[in-house]
Formats: structure tokens, C-alpha cells, sequence
């Protein structure tokens, strides 16, 4: 699986929480709900984010080692 198949696949996920959140009625018995629904988007965010960040490392690299071989 490539990078960007793997971001996409993330955004999916991060589209049905996003959804799950949003649907969710706010009554007072679903706060724990929410709160762990909330809780899972955010790890998402972030693990989504890192991938982001290492993969433009990775092309920065690569863009160097192609100018300077």
C-alpha cells in the first residue's frame, strides 16, 4: 500500500468519526460516547498528521540525494 492510498484510507476513517460525532444525539447518556469518538479523531488526526510529516521528509531526502549524487 502506497502513502497516499494509506492517507486516503485515514480520511475515510476520519469522514465516518467526523460523521459519528456529528450524529450522535447530545443527551446527557451519550457523553461517553461522544467523548471516545471524539478521543479516536484526534489520535486519527495525528497519526495522519505524522504520516504527512515523514513522508515530506522522506521526499526532501530523496529530492537532495537525486541533486547531490
Amino acid at each position: 500500500m502506497k502513502f497516499k492510498e494509506i492517507i486516503n484510507k485515514l480520511e475515510e476513517i476520519e469522514g465516518s468519526l467526523d460523521d459519528a460525532f456529528y450524529s450522535l444525539p447530545e443527551y446527557n447518556t451519550n457523553t461517553d460516547s461522544r467523548d471516545y469518538i471524539d478521543s479516536a479523531r484526534n489520535e486519527l488526526y495525528s497519526l495522519k498528521e505524522d504520516i504527512e510529516k515523514n513522508l515530506k521528509k522522506v521526499k526532501i531526502k530523496l529530492d537532495f540525494d537525486e541533486n547531490y549524487s
